[in-house]
């Protein structure tokens, strides 16, 4: 065989890289290894409880069981276990929980138990739904080969200790193992489906950012922040939207679509020099108010935007292949009724459709004293300032496309119907079910209840995808007077920085658009591929461009075999611009993917600790 090279040189690479290899030793003295069967208990494995591997802290092994029914119509049910470790001992059970709780799970799931870098009280639980179910099943259920459901479950760690609060619980619960604080004790979950091409799963960038997942669910990108806080606590602090981390003067507002951040400043030069810079990131445009008489007249943002929408259609057919004089009359009759609109041109158009007319100012992406979305609480706006317009810009304004929420829950017990019928689905933000570790289902505070003791936080922050791509083609695209239409598109995040909370994205995009002017013959729609890359910031939810590619003409390409490029092209962007991390600052991940192959890990290794349970 090759010639293994020497540890000597192997730490050397070590110390440049930053990096450990957990493949560095391949072999450990018998003295930090341990037999899974001389630790556990048979029954357990008789029972088929599947070790996944170590938590992060290296103190609880994880394991997890699945049972279902012997006929078609039984579903699947999932049970997560933490065993407390030490080396000379057995495996301690001290938690078990069901995962996905209320769902209907009629097939085997691949799952992936997954801890944040540096939060070590809670883990998420993915189950992927990627194996077919039956024929009959898949009639009854009405579902096809082109959707995927996704399992999310969100578990809190056991306390390493008891604190007083799950003291007072287990006095007022004795006996109960699952008398535990709010803290300690908790459980959220969800679902939600997607749709072909499927998204990613890139957990080291889902969860970069401690407390904070980021969901693809096909149409929008989720920001979910979950958190314990206590009434006493003085020193709360919003994880997602908040807004005071970056005070701006009017004139440093004007300038943010010049200078978003400074969050991964290499990546996104890179982005630029690979894909060509966008025009607002090179010239950013004033805001344009929307014209008084606009107002008077009640002119809904909807319209103004739809307005625009049929005369891009006639100014791209105009200059794709000339027009009559009645065409260019008709044309440049639109156009008046989009000047009269005022719908901006900057590089982050937008209006805010949920408020009246009277508050619809375009903010080119900027906002001032914003609310926080439907359900959440609203932050108090500026003082009014001595001008013509000061009654409107006293009103919050915000971006169109922000949609944040912020629900609060307490360690009670609650109906889940009577939550339903107070606080309805608006259809925008993911559903989620809170419960404790009974499965009994919290109760949601109204919006300005004051509670006492503990309380869940749960906040969403989303960007709709759609939003998103036509607002870049529209102000950004040197293409975008080319454009028909697009027809299916892929996100990629590329990079997360916790610390300014940028998420920078990469949009592979399948559209319709007319040929360039010089090529020659008839002018007809073609396909071509592009990819749009923005950043998103987290504290605002206001997205900026990045870059816009070039179109490229699909030749015979299946969408499958553009995707896969498409995905590989990010890889190897992604891999060009890593910067190497501190050991401390990973996602730990721990699967059942080798049972869905048919085999078995030959072992679980902490590899901080160097410590192997052999199975």
């Amino acid at each position: 065989g090759a010639r293994r090279e020497h540890v000597v040189r192997q730490l050397e690479r070590v110390k440049i890289s930053g990096q450990l290899s957990p493949r560095l030793f391949r072999k450990l003295p018998p003295r930090v290894c341990v037999s899974l069967k001389s630790i556990v208990d048979e029954h357990f494995l008789c029972a088929g409880h599947i070790f996944l591997g170590f938590s992060k802290c290296g103190r609880y092994v994880l394991s997890y069981t699945s049972s279902s029914g012997d006929d078609d119509f039984s579903f699947y049910i999932y049970h997560l276990y933490w065993w407390e470790f030490n080396v000379h001992s057995k495996l301690k059970m001290v938690r078990q929980v069901r995962l996905f709780q209320g769902e209907e799970i009629y097939s085997d799931l691949y799952l992936t138990v997954c801890e944040w870098p540096s939060d070590s009280s809670k883990v998420i639980v993915f189950g992927f739904n990627t194996r077919s179910c039956n024929g009959l099943l898949i009639n009854m259920m009405m579902s096809d080969e082109n959707h995927r459901d996704i399992y999310i479950s969100t578990v809190a760690m056991p306390p390493l200790v008891h604190c007083p609060s799950c003291r007072d619980m287990a006095i007022a619960h004795p006996g109960d193992p699952n008398a535990k604080c709010l803290q300690h004790g908790f459980m959220l979950h969800t679902k939600y489906q997607v749709v072909y091409p499927f998204p990613t799963f890139q957990p080291a960038f889902q969860l970069k950012k401690d407390q904070v997942v980021l969901l693809n669910t096909s149409y929008s990108l989720v920001a979910c922040a979950v958190s314990v806080h206590s009434s006493d606590d003085s020193s709360f602090c919003q994880i997602l939207y908040d807004r005071s981390r970056h005070p701006r003067s009017p004139t440093d507002e004007a300038c943010h679509t010049a200078a978003p951040s400074q969050c991964s400043t290499s990546l996104k030069d890179g982005l630029e020099r690979d894909s060509g810079s966008c025009q607002s990131a090179a010239a950013p445009r004033p805001p344009v108010a929307a014209p008084l008489q606009d107002m008077e007249n009640h002119v809904s943002p909807a319209v103004a935007m739809a307005k625009e929408f049929v005369a891009d259609i006639f100014r791209r057919a105009k200059e794709a292949k000339g027009s009559a004089p009645a065409e260019e009359e008709a044309g440049n009759g639109l156009e008046h009724l989009l000047d009269s609109g005022a719908v901006g041109q900057g590089s982050l158009a937008s209006w805010d459709l949920g408020k009246t007319p009277g508050s619809c100012l375009h903010s080119s992406g900027v906002p001032s004293s914003a609310s926080s979305g439907a359900g959440s609480t609203s932050d108090a706006g500026e003082s009014p300032k001595d001008s013509p317009s000061a009654e409107l810009e006293s009103q919050p304004v915000e971006p169109g496309y922000v949609n944040y929420t912020k629900l609060r829950y307490i360690l009670e017990p609650s109906d889940l119907s009577e939550a339903e019928d107070e606080y309805e689905d608006d259809k925008i933000s993911l559903p989620f079910v809170v419960t404790d570790l009974r499965g009994r289902n919290l109760k949601l505070l109204k919006e300005r209840a004051v509670c006492q003791g503990q309380y869940l936080t749960v906040e969403q922050l989303t960007l709709d995808f759609e939003y998103v791509i036509n607002e870049v083609i529209r102000n950004d695209a040197s293409w975008s007077k080319q454009f028909c239409s697009f027809s299916d598109y892929d996100i990629v995040i590329l990079e997360v920085c916790p610390e300014t909370n940028q998420v920078i994205i990469n949009i592979g995009l399948l559209l319709l658009a007319f040929p360039s002017p010089d090529e020659e013959g008839q002018l007809r729609p073609k396909t071509y591929h592009t990819s749009l890359k923005v950043a998103w910031d987290l504290n605002t939810g206001v997205f900026v461009t990045v870059s816009v590619g070039d179109l490229t003409e699909v030749k015979g390409q299946t969408s499958g075999s553009v995707w896969s490029s498409y995905r590989k092209s990010c890889v190897d962007m992604v891999m060009k611009w890593l910067v190497p991390e501190s050991s401390g600052r990973y996602v730990n991940r721990m699967t059942n993917e080798a049972l869905h192959k048919g085999c078995s890990l030959k072992f679980l290794a902490d590899n901080e600790r160097y410590t192997w349970i052999v199975l």
